[in-house]
């Protein structure tokens, strides 16, 4: 995933030059064998022989491929190790977990829940295909970012597209448990949502709104949109009660969701552990990777709580026809 990256697709910082003096200058060598026709590995890299739009964290030292301008070169790249591999892979193995569980999920709810819904369904399958377009999204954006300048540009604004995807995805399933039975509500804050949403895509996405003149309007609507979840759960306690809302919402799984979320951030903000020991993590345990590793355990978190919310639902609240 692009980086929480601290606002909306910022403009590289430019970072400390003596950091990346800790680097050994010796890139590595290439790993494959003379005469080997395929996946060849290129020499890596270190920071200060990145270009300028290519440098992101100078605590990371090594392990960077060069720029590729080549797809199959930069998809090549998942079949050796660099300093993008785990970022990769700590996204790649869950989306298609996420992808695959919609079926194990599905026979789940029809094993357990005899009149499950074909609205059920759909939400269990909107959730869950939202968790593979972002992970997916995420996954594409590290594989594609050594590609060009041009395509770095592209593939982490659609990184930040996965985010918004997601965070759609959080809150329509939060609001179809917490308003079971009252449509009204639950209509107009899937109307909210979805608006605020596509608004947020459209400015990712458009031209228009690139560059540093637009970066706290780019920040504002992103922003905006995480914190329409605020909304429903304060309507919701306030309509329902705290105890009812932890029961029918999984409000307890929001909190935890939300916690994992604030200390990937933090760890992300702050770069820690890399900026205590520069060149100590480029290629296991780096800040971006324990984001990553967040962001699905919250993704995980949230899931649980709808299954949850569903069981309560389903077993102690009677929708009567309006």
């Amino acid at each position: 995933m692009a980086p929480l990256h601290g606002a909306i697709l910022p403009e590289k910082e430019d970072e400390e030059k003596a950091v990346v003096q800790l680097a050994s200058p010796e890139s590595e060598p290439p790993s494959s064998s003379p005469g080997s026709p395929k996946h060849t590995r290129p020499a890596l890299i270190t920071y200060h022989d990145l270009p300028a739009w290519y440098q992101d964290n100078c605590f990371i030292i090594t392990g960077y491929r060069p720029v590729s301008n080549s797809t199959r070169a930069c998809f090549g790249s998942w079949f050796y190790l660099h300093n993008e591999s785990m970022n990769i892979y700590t996204h790649l193995i869950p989306c298609l977990a996420f992808l695959l569980g919609i079926w194990y999920v599905l026979q789940y709810l029809h094993a357990r829940y005899p009149s499950v819904s074909a609205g059920d369904d759909g939400l269990f399958v909107f959730f869950l295909l939202t968790a593979t377009a972002c992970l997916g999204l995420s996954t594409a954006y590290h594989t594609l970012l050594n590609h060009s300048a041009e395509a770095e540009r592209l593939w982490l604004r659609m990184d930040f597209v996965g985010i918004v995807v997601l965070t759609v995805g959080d809150i329509v399933s939060g609001v179809y448990m917490g308003f079971w039975c009252e449509t009204l509500y639950r209509k107009i804050y899937w109307g909210m949502i979805a608006s605020l949403g596509t608004v947020t895509i459209f400015i990712l996405v458009t031209p228009w709104f690139q560059g540093q003149r637009w970066r706290v309007f780019r920040t504002m609507t992103f922003v905006a949109t995480g914190l329409t979840a605020i909304a429903p759960l304060a309507h919701g306690i306030c309509y329902f009660g705290w105890k009812a809302m932890v029961r029918q919402s999984g409000l307890p799984y929001y909190l935890a969701e939300g916690a994992c979320l604030v200390l990937g951030a933090v760890i992300y903000a702050t770069r820690f552990p890399e900026s205590l020991k520069p060149g100590r993590f480029d290629i296991y345990g780096g800040s971006h990777q324990l984001f990553h590793v967040l962001v699905v355990v919250a993704t995980v978190i949230q899931l649980v709580g709808i299954l949850e919310a569903y069981d309560y639902n389903y077993h102690h609240r009677t929708c009567t026809a309006p």
